[in-house]
């Protein structure tokens, strides 16, 4: 039994550590899904104020908006996508958990119960001897 709960607990930490690389993934995408929407407010709140320097480029950082449009919608699907394995492998994660705690439950019952048997043993050991018997059957 205790090789088993040791398979578990590797197992639980596997899943640990791959729910801890999918939740980093979402952070990461959500990171830069902000920072890219906050480049495409800069570039249109500087394209509201007009000024020489910016009609020059006016083309230019309205390309770049629809390129900033187009990244967004982009690693909006992926976020989407990481979301989704984040969430499958929280559910693994505790799925190997519950497992696990059932394992330990079990393994300690029959512990329990092996040491029961063990102390049963004893005291009919001892009852037999204090009779003047053996212990062992003949």
């Amino acid at each position: 039994m205790a090789r088993t709960t040791k398979k578990l607990q590797r197992l639980v930490n596997v899943f640990h550590d791959l729910e801890t690389v999918a939740r980093v993934r979402v952070g990461e995408l959500t990171r830069e899904m902000a920072e890219h929407r906050a480049a495409q407010d800069d570039i249109l709140r500087s394209l509201e104020n007009p000024s020489t320097i910016n009609g020059l480029f006016t083309a230019l950082l309205s390309n770049r908006v629809g390129r900033l449009e187009r990244r967004i919608q982009q690693l909006s699907r992926e976020h989407e996508i990481a979301l989704k394995r984040y969430s499958e492998a929280a559910a693994r994660r505790r799925s190997a958990s519950e497992l696990l705690a059932q394992t330990r439950e079990e393994e300690g019952r029959k512990s329990e119960q092996n040491q029961l048997e063990a102390l049963l043993e004893f005291q009919e050991a001892v009852a037999a001897q204090g009779r003047g018997k053996s212990a062992r059957p003949s």
